[in-house]
């Protein structure tokens, strides 16, 4: 179980908006013998579920055992120390996680002894601006620079392109793809000795973020950075506030100034990393690749990058930037404080239509701004009273009770406020959401004896994010109070322990996120659950075969049986697919038919109970197979006339009789003429003749014949004869008489 996640991928790893977590990872950049270095990592966060340092080792791989060892001093803090030499070179990162979030600070680290060495290691930029990496040559080398991004082979430098001392790559117009390590090489060197980089960028241009980077950043001051997904600024080791404003004191960091070096030079020699897209700097008012340079007159902060400028008298501190004289404030010293300024008001709040929220707005001034001087002004022109003050009120906080809000409240609202100074005045942009409401009623997806599924929501009017879904449920033909059930999504809804055979009426009600953002209840719909469902288990006792490939299966049940309407039976092939489904409508039918069946195929057979719409276990499979089948075609079919009224047919056995022959059946037809065609069974299966009498003078017929084991045969091949006419010789007279014997006719014979 734990969590990790290439540094190279960090936008993937990055907290959830909503949160940044207070995480900084420390180096002791300033130690040259890796015996002593040591990384520090420390949470200001109250639950810290786990906090760990680890070294990537797909990029700048070393030997799959790590050399350094971990000392936890307490939850919130971690440290690593004793580094081994092949340890100490590319990229170690702590991770930090609470039960809500997680984070992770990279750390990119150079080797002192490297032949190329990074002027800056941690650079963040915004989408579509230049980022340029540059190194120093330590030990010349007459041969190419290579430049990797990832470990990836990405552009080679060449030798007579190398400047002075510094090597340089551009990237012009950098996209969010382009995150990741890179690192220089000089050509054959062993990549231990590279220069490695860290590139961040911030997935929007400056001053903008969120999702589609619409959102104006706060105006983060001191060095701070705003971050592309929340929207808040992530302030430099030694300042506080939403806006980096605060300095603290020296030698101490955190998100509330809450941590201390604890170094006689403070936090001279150390780099702090912070979650991106801050990236790496030393502390404020120390600079250089070891952070060991104090700050020149006139700069201050993180890697001393920033310029006082101070105004009205005030002096450059490298650690906290102007300290201003009595009367003035600002960055740079520049505001008077006779002049109240609205330091603290949303550029844009969202209210729900008819919510009545409390909106406030923070001043200073010397004097303060009395109560009945400031004033809130909705976008109608309307004034707002400011509320009394309560008793833990910081000074100069101001709160103002909005009445119910319709639609005509949306737009600019202005906060001011006046003392004998001056005045100041902020605007912000209001929007008022209609809280959402189902426009259909919900549907039913599924039902049980017990159980409903419901899909909630297809479509709605007004404003989202839906953030939760209550569905709400109670019996038509009752006077009971609702019940409800509240989901965070719009999947499916399953509404459990319900009566059989019950109509329920049921409607959703949705809410969007604020006060007042549950909109009103939809269309209802009514929901009948099924019939309690069967538990009987029919056991079928046997088949048989029927005609020539028409299965009759038979099945019985249990006699104290619950009420059930029907059976299904379902017909299976050997793969278990569906070939056919039989319903039976009647409880008290046992036993069904099933035709046009294959021969030599194996077949399964399962028969389920039924009440309402709700099926009972299946029967165990039965398996059956129709391995047989009649007999093939009797052979050299033949026909003889014998008199005007009879004729005579001969046939041989059939090649296959598949089973014993039990009949032959023979077929007439009279040639051209409109009737039915007829049938004659012989005696038995024995016979291979017969003669056909009744039949009509100078006539011509059709004959067929098939044999008759337990299933009917194939038909033989059609022969025809012609009936003799009137005073025709047929046949010998012998063999007359024996045929009209056997027709069982009387013989009268002429004395002449």
């Amino acid at each position: 179980g734990e969590w990790k996640c290439p540094p190279h991928d960090m936008p993937s790893c990055s907290p959830s908006p909503g949160a940044i977590l207070d995480i900084t990872l420390i180096a002791n950049v300033q130690s040259l013998s890796h015996s002593n270095f040591f990384l520090s990592c420390v949470m200001g966060e109250r639950d810290v579920s786990y906090l760990q340092i680890e070294r990537e080792n797909k990029i700048v791989m070393t030997h799959p055992k790590t050399g350094f060892q971990i000392y936890r001093n307490r939850s919130n803090h971690v440290e690593a120390r004793s580094f081994s030499m092949s340890d100490l070179v590319g990229i170690l990162y702590c991770l930090g996680r609470t039960p809500t979030e997680q984070a992770q600070v990279v750390y990119v680290h150079n080797s002192h002894n490297a032949h190329l060495f990074p002027v800056k290691a941690t650079q963040s930029v915004n989408v579509a601006e230049p980022a340029t990496f540059s190194a120093r040559v330590l030990k010349r080398k007459e041969t190419d620079v290579m430049w990797k991004r990832n470990g990836t082979y990405y552009q080679t430098t060449d030798r007579g392109e190398v400047q002075g001392n510094l090597v340089t790559l551009t990237l012009p117009n950098v996209s969010v793809t382009e995150n990741g390590v890179y690192s220089a090489t000089f050509m054959g060197d062993s990549p231990l000795w590279s220069a490695f980089y860290r590139l961040i960028v911030r997935a929007c241009p400056a001053k903008k973020w969120g999702p589609s980077c619409e959102k104006d950043c706060p105006n983060c001051l001191n060095g701070g950075i705003c971050h592309d997904h929340v929207g808040e600024c992530i302030c430099p080791p030694g300042f506080m506030g939403t806006r980096c404003e605060r300095a603290c004191r020296e030698g101490q960091f955190g998100r509330n100034c809450q941590e201390t070096c604890q170094r006689a030079q403070g936090c001279r020699g150390l780099s702090f990393c912070l979650p991106d897209p801050y990236g790496c700097s030393c502390a404020s008012g120390w600079s250089g690749s070891r952070c060991s340079q104090a700050c020149p007159p006139g700069y201050y902060g993180p890697d001393c990058a920033l310029g006082c400028a101070c105004r009205n008298g005030g002096s450059c501190n490298r650690f906290s930037g102007c300290v201003c004289p009595a009367g003035w404030h600002g960055q740079h010293c520049e505001k008077s404080d006779r002049f109240p300024q609205i330091i603290q008001l949303a550029s844009e709040l969202e209210f729900n239509l008819g919510s009545e929220p409390v909106v406030s707005c923070v001043a200073t001034g010397n004097p303060l701004p009395a109560s009945d001087s400031v004033e809130l002004r909705k976008a109608d022109g309307t004034v707002l009273k400011v509320l009394p003050p309560s008793l833990v009120s910081p000074p100069g906080f101001w709160e103002f009770q909005v009445q119910r809000l319709t639609k005509a409240d949306t737009g600019l609202w202005e906060c001011r406020v006046s003392t004998t100074g001056g005045q100041d005045s902020r605007k912000v942009k209001v929007n008022i959401r209609v809280p959402p409401a189902p426009l259909s009623p919900p549907r039913l997806l599924a039902k049980q004896s017990r159980q409903l599924v419901v899909s909630p929501v297809d479509c709605f009017s007004g404003d989202g994010p839906i953030i939760s879904i209550k569905l709400l449920y109670k019996p038509k033909d009752d006077t009971s109070a609702w019940s409800s059930i509240v989901v965070d999504n719009s999947e499916n809804i399953t509404v459990m322990n319900l009566r059989p055979v019950t109509a329920y009426i049921v409607k959703v009600q949705l809410s969007r996120p604020g006060d007042g953002g549950e909109g009103s209840k939809g269309p209802e719909a009514v929901m009948v659950t099924e019939c309690l469902e069967p538990t009987v288990k029919p056991v079928i006792e046997g088949w048989s075969i029927e005609e020539k490939n028409t299965l009759h299966i038979n099945w019985k049940l249990p006699s104290n049986h619950e009420p059930a309407h029907g059976f299904i039976v379902h017909l299976f092939d050997s793969a278990r697919r569906l070939v056919c489904e039989k319903n039976i409508t009647s409880i008290s039918v046992l036993s069904a038919r099933i035709g046009d069946l294959e021969f030599n195929k194996e077949y399964g057979l399962e028969v389920l109970v039924y009440h309402c719409a709700s099926l009972g276990p299946p029967s165990d499979l039965y398996k059956v197979m129709i391995n047989s089948k009649g007999p093939s075609s009797p052979r050299l079919l033949s026909a003889e006339s014998m008199s005007d009224t009879a004729i005579k047919l001969s046939w041989q056995v059939p090649e296959y009789p598949n089973g014993g022959i039990t009949k032959y059946i023979v077929e007439l037809q009279q040639v051209g003429g409109t009737s039915e065609p007829q049938w004659i069974d012989t005696d038995s299966g024995a016979e291979t003749t017969k003669i056909v009498g009744g039949l009509n003078a100078s006539t011509s017929y059709q004959f067929r014949v098939r044999a008759n084991s337990h299933v009917p045969g194939e038909w033989s091949q059609p022969v025809k004869a012609k009936t003799l006419g009137d005073g025709e010789r047929g046949v010998p007279a012998g063999r007359v008489l024996t045929a009209l014997l056997e027709l069982g006719l009387s013989i009268w014979v002429s004395k002449e």
